[in-house]
């Protein structure tokens, strides 16, 4: 790699560790919040609703600005926003504060994918590689957050613990932005074998369609998962918390220690995410984008099953390995957009996709809080079962739209 490649896969990796650290802290304080202000749990879900909508819906319009002007100073622009975000829900004590601070954060991450996105499709030339990286430093982030959220919240309580989440946002972006690196507008360095025209504008409405699916299967999961986890398993964590009590000196059955315990299993589950991501840049970058991409969902799908329907340790298993094909499918994913969308507009064009995969997917968090609140977490899963059929379809659909042609990156 050139110094500028190396900047470039340093900082937005930071950056994506840091989106995903901070948008993934929420849901492993839910059952902390609930208790400590006395709200029901599907309201403290509820109040995140804003936060996960801006996360999505704001995509498009930092995705101009970064196409418009530089990508490095939207994504710097978006981490230190966070950051203020985080600040004022540490301190937040009522559901309309706590709301509004959460927005914040929503607003601040929703920079980083657009702008980090298009420095590494156009600034790098082992693109896939590049993007597999990249990725595991934001499943980093996904497997970190429950575990350093469960921690923190423990020693310290969840307010203090989301000011210090504010002041490394604010740290990292302000670095990011006093340190040059940048990509040509015009140019991407990685080529390869695509479709062109009016058949490229067709795939990508096909992807961003399959992309929507994936999108609502996603938040929604993420957003529960720490939960679901206590509620399924609390037998199990319960005999865990025991044994980790008994080498103490006075035993621990707190539900603090549980959410703890819960929190901790769901960074093991997301490690496994890490995996998959390093798996998913070696496809792109060896094999066909469109058929890489089948054949992570299709081999997802049935353990998505075993999680609707698992009460034991094989509930954990089964989510590891969904975790680690659905994750692992992002740099496949990331590089067919790249490959059907023209270097000018790269920043848009991910915008359009994560406003449909993190924005859509905010409509998650409100059927998690409406279904899980009346009928219970167990039955939201089979709604993710129907997205999930719902993308695999769509892909097919992609699939038999560009046969006869490839869809490879430059070897």
């Amino acid at each position: 790699m050139t110094v500028n490649e190396k900047k470039i896969l340093i900082f937005t990796s930071a950056a994506h560790f840091l989106t995903h650290f901070f948008i993934l802290i929420f849901p492993a304080l839910v059952m902390p919040i609930s208790r400590d202000l006395s709200l029901s749990v599907d309201v403290v879900i509820a109040t995140a609703f804003p936060m996960y909508l801006l996360y999505g819906v704001l995509a498009i319009p930092w995705g101009y600005l970064s196409d418009r002007y530089e990508p490095r100073w939207v994504m710097s622009a978006g981490l230190i926003l966070t950051g203020v975000g985080f600040f004022a829900a540490g301190m937040a004590q009522t559901v309309t504060r706590l709301t509004l601070s959460l927005s914040l954060i929503g607003a601040g991450c929703s920079a980083y994918h657009p702008s980090g996105l298009a420095l590494l499709s156009k600034g790098l030339r082992q693109r896939g590689r590049a993007l597999g990286i990249n990725g595991f430093f934001g499943n980093l982030g996904i497997a970190a957050a429950p575990f350093a959220a469960g921690v923190l919240s423990y020693l310290m309580g969840w307010g203090h613990a989301l000011i210090l989440f504010g002041i490394a946002g604010m740290i990292t972006g302000i670095l990011s932005f006093i340190t040059p690196f940048s990509v040509e507008r015009d140019r991407d360095i990685q080529q390869g074998k695509t479709v062109v025209g009016g058949d490229a504008v067709k795939l990508f409405i096909i992807l961003c369609s399959a992309m929507l699916f994936t999108g609502l299967m996603y938040r929604g999961f993420t957003v529960i998962l720490p939960t679901f986890l206590e509620s399924k398993l609390s037998g199990i964590f319960a005999h865990l918390g025991a044994f980790a009590s008994s080498i103490r000196t006075a035993a621990d059955t707190s539900p603090e220690f549980l959410t703890l315990i819960a929190a901790t299993v769901t960074s093991g589950v997301y490690l496994l995410g890490m995996v998959g991501q390093l798996l998913g840049g070696k496809v792109a970058d060896r094999f066909d984008l469109r058929w890489g991409y089948l054949v992570f969902f299709a081999v997802a799908f049935p353990f998505l099953i075993v999680i609707a329907l698992s009460e034991s340790w094989i509930l954990i298993a089964a989510t590891g390995l969904f975790t680690l094909f659905t994750l692992g499918m992002q740099p496949i994913e990331n590089s067919l957009v790249a490959m059907v969308t023209p270097p000018r507009w790269r920043s848009m064009s991910y915008g359009v996709k994560f406003t449909l995969v993190f924005g859509a997917g905010s409509l998650s968090v409100q059927m998690v809080s409406i279904v899980g609140g009346q009928y219970g977490l167990g039955s939201v899963i089979w709604i993710f079962v129907g997205f999930l059929v719902m993308a695999i379809v769509m892909i097919g659909v992609m699939i038999w739209k560009s046969r006869g042609s490839s869809i490879l990156h430059e070897h």
